[in-house]
C-alpha cells in the first residue's frame, strides 16, 4: 500500500484460510478491508507509515474486493480485486507485493 495504490501478489488465491500481510510503504496511514462471498466486514486496524498488519479470513471461490477504508483513499485508487478459485496452491502474479495473500492451514 502507498498513496494511492493497492497491489496484490499474487492476484489469485485458492479457497480456504488466507492471511493478508499488509505493508504500508506510504507516507500516511492506511488500512485494508476485504469483502466478497462470505466476508462482509473484515479489515485491519490502521497501519502507520512503514508499518505492517495481518488479516486472516476464510475465502470461498469467487471475486473479492480489497480497498483502503480510510477517508477517501478508495476513491483515489486504493481498490483492487482478488479472484479466488478452488482448493489448491495460489498462483503467482507479476509485480511487487504490497499485500501478500498466503494460504494457511489445510
Amino acid at each position: 500500500m502507498k498513496e494511492y495504490s493497492l497491489t496484490l501478489s499474487p492476484a489469485h488465491a485458492a479457497a480456504g484460510t488466507v492471511t493478508f500481510v499488509v505493508d504500508n510503504a506510504g507516507a500516511v496511514a492506511h488500512a485494508l478491508a476485504v469483502a466478497g462471498p462470505g466476508v462482509s466486514d473484515a479489515h485491519t486496524s490502521t497501519v502507520p507509515p512503514g508499518g505492517q498488519a495481518r488479516l486472516t479470513v476464510t475465502l470461498q471461490a469467487g471475486s473479492y474486493e480489497l480497498w483502503c477504508p480510510i477517508d477517501k483513499h478508495r476513491e483515489l485508487g486504493m481498490d483492487t480485486h482478488l479472484q479466488v478459485g478452488g482448493n489448491g496452491p495460489a498462483s503467482p502474479a507479476p509485480g511487487s507485493a504490497a499485500a501478500t495473500a498466503t494460504r494457511t492451514g489445510q
